[in-house]
Formats: structure tokens, C-alpha cells, sequence
């Protein structure tokens, strides 16, 4: 095992680390063309990137012994990080496309390092890519985590060669994608031989335009026994993305146990994946969704009703952000007595807790 902090990346014992990120590599390139962009994201917001490659890709370099192809693949792994922003490096040098027969060996060896970063989401090649090595990370993380006695962190899986026939999550990597390519053209040794940096700037190109979420993305699947009630063609939708983020939001914002109020005309696929929060749809009777207010005076009725009813908080889905300039009216009575508590092309949420504001 060999690990090393990348030069030029701030260390994270004297700077203000918002979130600890682990990425699991089955050999040194899949870290850049899976997530790299999604890497360059979390550094730019201050989070500590750690990166453990379970091999070092030596038989990416088969006409030279494994000792020498072990230090190029590794030295163009360091140079990786220092574009992407990786702040340390583990290379456990377990043997190349055969890591899956030692599931319980690496497992060992990755638990010390989750210990020590304590990471609270880990990024990983996904279960079904054709290449066994990448198959493999996905038992091996699972197998770590069940004896390191940390918090259970959030789990993504990012795709290389075999592409997600399904995805939760989605980062538009617009902004850094020169920075990505750079990254993945660092390895040198491997697009010599395939063009790499040509594929991975297809793929996130078609993310990007599929999801109409940007110029280039990077999706990922999410380890959650939640998501298995969802069905896998829901899950393959490229709008998928936006539900499971609005998701995530109302989970963030309202206390467990709490009511809200869902704007997404009627489709309440959010409702069974926030419990036990209670999702109201709006307009609402006999707790089923009723259809869209005639006009303003009737919304802003419903609204009233729902707030003395116990609704603390009021969403409006990315599908139903039209509501805010037809209704101006219910818009103008929200802005001007609540506060706005998420504001995105995703959601817009209002804190109904507070009572109206008193007029001076």
C-alpha cells in the first residue's frame, strides 16, 4: 500500500472542510473519467476529496514489469489530483482485474482509510460495468464500511465503461469540463492507446442534453433501500433526477414528522419517499389532489386552510414553477408574508411557519 497528499491541494487539518468525500478507483483513470467533474464541484465548495485505488492498473501497461508500470500509472494518477483537487491519495496495489477474488482483503485494507476520513458520501464505479474489477468495488465498500464504526455515509456510483441504465443524482460539470479532460488526459499512458477524454466528453455531453440540465453532466446511482420501491423504468426517465432531488430538499428543510404542502400538479411521487413527513397535495380534498385553483383568491384560500391545518412549509416542484408567474397573486402573497427557504430552477419552498407580516 502506498498512500500520498497531493501537492498544490490545500490540506484539510488547516483550512475549513465542509464535507469529507471519498472516491473508490478501481485503477487510476476512473477516477477522472467517472467523476471528475463531480471532484472539481466538491474541492471548488471547500470539501476534502480522497481518492483509494484498489490497483494500480498494471495491466494498462503490459510490455513493462509491474513495479515500473505501478509508478507511471500512479504518477499520472498524482497528476490527476492535483487538477481535479484531490487532497490524498491510497494506491492499495491489489492485482489488476483480479481484485474481485480478494473481496474480504480489500475490504481490510480500505477500512483504516475510512476511519481516518470519516467520509460522508463515497463515489464508486457501479455493480454492473462490464469490467469485473469495477463489479467489484461496490462488496468491497459495503463489506469496510459494516466494521468501521463510522456514520453511514451516502453512497454513489458513477459509470465508466458500462453506462447506467438508471440514475438518481445528476451534477451539470459545465463549468469545469477543460478541467476534467485535463484530468483525464494526465493519463497519458492510457489514451495513448484509447481516447478516453473523446468518450468521456460524449457521454457527459449526452447526460448534459438528454437531462437538459447543461452542457455536460455526470449522473450517478444511489445505494438507498428506499429507491428499491421505485421502478426501474421511473428510475431510467431522464426527469428522474429532478423528483429525487426535490427529495433530498424536503428532507433537508422539513422536520420529520411535520406536514407540507407539494405543488407538482397532482403526481405526489415524492410523498412515499419523504416519510414520515406528511405530503398534502395542493389543491387538496379528502387528502387527494383536486386539481389546479380557478385563480388567485381560491389558492390563496387553500393555502390558508392548509396552513391552519398544521402545513408548515409550501413547494413548488420544478414541473410546476409555471404556478409562480400565473398565479401572481398566490406568488406575491407568499413573497410578501413568508420566507423563501429554496430558490432554484429545481424548487422554490416557503417557511409557512412564521405568521403574516404586520403591515407598519
Amino acid at each position: 500500500m502506498r498512500r500520498r497528499s497531493s501537492s498544490g491541494v490545500r490540506s484539510a487539518t488547516t483550512e475549513s472542510v465542509h464535507m469529507n468525500v471519498l472516491v473508490v478507483v478501481p485503477h487510476p483513470d476512473d477516477e477522472s473519467i467517472g467523476c471528475g467533474g463531480t471532484i472539481c464541484l466538491h474541492a471548488a465548495r471547500g470539501d476534502r476529496v480522497a481518492a483509494v485505488f484498489l490497483t494500480s492498473g498494471e495491466l494498462g501497461l503490459r510490455k513493462l514489469p509491474q513495479e515500473k508500470a505501478w509508478r507511471v500509472r500512479e504518477r499520472e494518477a498524482e497528476k490527476a489530483a492535483e487538477i481535479l483537487g484531490i487532497a490524498s491519495l491510497t494506491f492499495l496495489r491489489f492485482p489488476d482485474r483480479h481484485v474481485g477474488d480478494q473481496i474480504e482483503k480489500a475490504a481490510e485494507a480500505l477500512s483504516p482509510v475510512l476511519r481516518q476520513e470519516k467520509p460522508e458520501s463515497i463515489y464508486l464505479a457501479h455493480e454492473r460495468d462490464r469490467h469485473r474489477d469495477h463489479r467489484a468495488c461496490a462488496p468491497i465498500v459495503h463489506a469496510a464500511l459494516e466494521g468501521s464504526g463510522i456514520p453511514a455515509p451516502k453512497v454513489l456510483a458513477y459509470e465508466v465503461l458500462t453506462l447506467l441504465s438508471e440514475y438518481d443524482h445528476l451534477e451539470d460539470i459545465t463549468t469545469v469540463m477543460p478541467r476534467k479532460l485535463k484530468a483525464v488526459r494526465a493519463h497519458r499512458s492510457q489514451v495513448r492507446q484509447f481516447r478516453y477524454d473523446r468518450a468521456a466528453r460524449a457521454i457527459n455531453e449526452y447526460r448534459g442534453t438528454i437531462a437538459e440540465a447543461g452542457r455536460y453532466a455526470e449522473v450517478f446511482r444511489l445505494d438507498d433501500c428506499q429507491l428499491d420501491t421505485v421502478a426501474q423504468a421511473r428510475r431510467a426517465d431522464p426527469d428522474w433526477y429532478r423528483i429525487y432531488r426535490i427529495v433530498q430538499e424536503i428532507i433537508k428543510v422539513v422536520p420529520a414528522n411535520d406536514a407540507f404542502i407539494l405543488v407538482d400538479d397532482g403526481s405526489q411521487e415524492a410523498s412515499s419517499l419523504v416519510a414520515p413527513r406528511r405530503c398534502i397535495p395542493f389543491l387538496e380534498k379528502d387528502g387527494s389532489y383536486w386539481g389546479r385553483p380557478a385563480d388567485d383568491r381560491t389558492a390563496i384560500q387553500e393555502l390558508n386552510r392548509l396552513r391552519s391545518c398544521g402545513a408548515g412549509f409550501m413547494f413548488f416542484a420544478w414541473s410546476a414553477l409555471w404556478w409562480l408567474d400565473h398565479y401572481s397573486g398566490l406568488r406575491n402573497h407568499l413573497e410578501s408574508r413568508y420566507h423563501c427557504v429554496r430558490r432554484d430552477d429545481n424548487v422554490v419552498a416557503f417557511d409557512l411557519r412564521a405568521g403574516p407580516a404586520t403591515k407598519l
